[in-house]
């Protein structure tokens, strides 16, 4: 990937943060091409998260996150990379509205096996507990979550 366009003026908040939370799933090097004084807070935020650079940036496993799952969409939605911290998931809403998609634990490359999970949203730091098989979520267009999926 090239540079980032962060603040550029073509992007919703949401695709700005898809952009990121994608740059950082893929492990490409971060080089904004912007004017970082004209930043906005939320777009400060965007690109200062600790949690998607930790994983970016994970000395221990320097491996991207992959596409997993049968792909219907171009670019594929789902995608699952390991860190020193566990199983990350990155899900990127390519609809042109919001959209609900499920993560089933199962299907997660490189998950461990168990009864309950604790979801740790990445953007937000709140953290759920399921002791289900799968975990919905609704995202808006063209936005993306990111999570770090550990055993409870």
């Amino acid at each position: 990937m090239d540079m980032m366009e962060i603040g550029n003026g073509a992007l919703t908040l949401q695709e700005q943060r898809t952009h990121f939370a994608m740059w950082v799933a893929l492990k490409s090097p971060i080089l904004l091409g912007t004017d970082l004084s004209l930043l906005t807070a939320t777009q400060l935020n965007i690109i200062k998260n600790k949690e998607l650079l930790a994983f970016s940036q994970d000395n221990t496993i320097g491996a991207p996150a992959k596409p997993y799952g049968t792909a219907t969409t171009t670019p594929p939605e789902y995608y699952a990379g390991q860190s020193s911290k566990g199983t990350h998931v990155f899900i990127m809403n390519t609809a042109s509205s919001s959209s609900t998609k499920m993560i089933t634990f199962a299907s997660v490359p490189g998950l461990t096996s168990a009864s309950k999970y604790k979801i740790h949203d990445m953007w937000t730091a709140i953290d759920v507990t399921v002791s289900a098989s799968s975990w919905s979520v609704t995202l808006d267009a063209h936005d993306t979550g990111a999570w770090l999926i550990t055993p409870a």
